[in-house]
């Protein structure tokens, strides 16, 4: 999916009807896959106009693969340092408790 479509056209939406029919797959196949890619934010949501009709489309977040995947690292260190944070003040509650 993300070869034949997403990085040979990056600037470009696909609904996921476009793309279950390039990939020759079910839309059921194509949603889990989009929804993985939705969960570390590598896709942006557009609107696309298929054949007059707006429909929502997906795209590679910025039309570049590598802008995205910055935006998914930077996402990717906040979460840790947030998670360091809750660490450091969980082990401190619980030497306080001793």
């Amino acid at each position: 999916m993300t070869l034949e479509c997403f990085l040979a056209r990056p600037d470009r939406g696909w609904t996921a009807d476009q793309l279950a029919v390039k990939l020759k797959t079910t839309k059921a196949t194509v949603y889990r896959h989009l929804n993985k890619l939705k969960e570390i934010d590598l896709l942006d949501e557009t609107q696309v106009d298929d054949r007059g009709t707006p429909r929502k489309g997906y795209r590679i977040r910025y039309g570049n693969l590598t802008k995205a995947w910055n935006f998914v690292e930077a996402n990717v260190e906040v979460a840790m340092e947030n998670y360091r944070k809750t660490v450091e003040h969980l082990s401190k509650l619980a030497e306080a408790r001793k």
